[in-house]
């Protein structure tokens, strides 16, 4: 590492450490940014104008303040230790050990409403995992947790920072809460109940090939030995040479007796994610398959330990479908199979890993792309750009998907482009006349 950046990554993390402990500074700091303001003006008014000039107004006005300040630190500084007393001596467990991303589910956890203080206010959220938003519901005096969450995985254990704070503003106080898991949460399905079987071309009776399987049409001969059924010999070649030949099988191919899936993780993979989860759940990838995922390349048949490789492929940082050639190495051995690949519909190194696969197999790959939403690249005029703020529109740019369907379509794969909301199939990849654009 060069020593400019060795530099800029340790003045990052010290970065983050001062502003972490700042962070937890300003949580046990009792008064709020206005509580602070409302004490200077209520000295100022007391000290200044009150004692000196002795204005009865001010006068008031000051005590009003600072009895305002007491009353609402002394409450919220009461409150917060009662309620961080009262944690440490309760446990709570989950309501369930598996939720889904996308929708407000309960998990179980409940704090009192400290309805017995009435200026005070009680509400907390999530640290960790990111991106989770959680809502308080009053029930029967306590407040019970419901959670969204955006990204999928394995969560270890959920941090929570719980807030106590008095209702006009002036006095709060902040801490932290670790509540161990281990919670899953898998990618919400969205339309995506039932899946086309998705098998293609393997082993069979239809196309003749070296790598087939032996059950094709009986045209192929081979010497007699002790267990053949009389019935499949060639009664014909014994008549000329008098030696006893019995039909066999060729080896060809036709629809897969075996499906081997495999789920590229990236930008944009939950729509991937929720497409391979409803095919390992509706059985879409036939009677005989084996599943494998980026950061859990190892082959599994087993329904659980193949959701928890789609949960894994989430924290997966490395190159995107750099497993796929190790999976391949150890599904192919066991005999020819059809290849399903789950991928996101963004350009990316697994399109280059794509190809390597596809130009050593016979038969086409089939690719599975999974949209949440596809836009049009906006085009806003000059003035609109230099005055407004745009933010950033949902799901695939249109330009995107259609990029990443010719070039898998160059390499003779077999694209299908599932909507995630409706779970209809919108595209074959090159064409996308059928894509209904969807406002964020």
């Amino acid at each position: 590492m060069k020593p400019a950046e060795l530099f800029q990554g340790n003045a990052g993390k010290a970065l983050r450490r001062a502003r972490d402990l700042f962070g937890r500074l300003a949580d046990v700091w009792p008064l709020t940014p206005l509580g602070m303001a409302l004490g200077i003006v209520a000295s100022i008014a007391l000290l200044s104008f009150g004692f000196e000039k002795l204005d009865l107004v001010l006068l008031v006005l000051g005590y009003g303040g600072v009895g305002l300040i007491a009353i609402s630190t002394l409450a919220v500084v009461v409150a917060g230790l009662a309620l961080k007393l009262s944690l440490r001596r309760a446990s709570f467990e989950w309501s369930t050990s598996t939720l889904e991303t996308g929708a407000l589910l309960p998990t179980g956890f409940s704090l009192r409403s400290l309805w017995w203080v009435p200026i005070v206010q009680l509400r907390w959220t999530w640290l960790a995992p990111d991106g989770a938003q959680a809502e308080q519901t009053p029930e029967r005096g306590r407040l019970r947790e419901r959670v969204r969450l955006r990204r999928r995985g394995v969560v270890d254990s959920v941090s929570r920072r719980i807030v106590v704070q008095d209702a006009f503003g002036i006095a709060k106080i902040a801490f932290r809460h670790e509540q161990p898991g281990p919670l899953e949460v898998l990618p919400h399905l969205g339309g995506i109940r039932r899946l086309p079987v998705l098998t293609s071309l393997a082993g069979g009776e239809e196309h003749p090939h070296p790598m087939g399987l032996e059950d094709g049409d009986r045209v192929e001969l081979r010497r007699y030995v002790p267990g053949d059924s009389a019935r499949f010999i060639h009664w014909k070649v014994f008549g000329r040479t008098r030696r006893l030949m019995v039909r066999v099988p060729e080896r060809a191919l036709s629809r897969a007796r075996r499906t081997v899936a495999y789920l590229v993780s990236g930008e944009h993979d939950e729509a991937a994610a929720a497409a391979a989860r409803a095919a390992i759940e509706e059985e879409a990838l036939g009677a005989n398959w084996q599943f494998g995922a980026d950061g859990s390349p190892e082959a599994t048949s087993d329904r659980q330990e193949a959701l928890h490789k789609v949960l894994l492929s989430a924290d997966f940082g490395g190159r995107s479908g750099g497993g796929l050639g190790r999976f391949l190495a150890e599904v192919d051995p066991q005999g020819p199979a059809a290849l399903v690949v789950f991928a996101p519909p963004v350009i990316g190194p697994w399109l280059e890993e794509v190809r390597r696969v596809s130009t050593r197999r016979y038969g086409r790959v089939r690719v599975v792309l999974a949209v949440d939403a596809v836009h049009s690249a906006p085009n806003p005029a000059r003035w609109r750009r230099w005055l407004l703020t745009s933010s950033a529109p949902l799901g695939v740019a249109r330009t995107e998907l259609e990029q990443v369907g010719r070039a898998l379509s160059q390499l003779r794969c077999e694209v299908v482009i599932i909507d995630r909301v409706s779970g209809r199939i919108i595209g074959d990849g090159v064409r996308l006349s059928l894509v209904r654009e969807r406002a964020a």
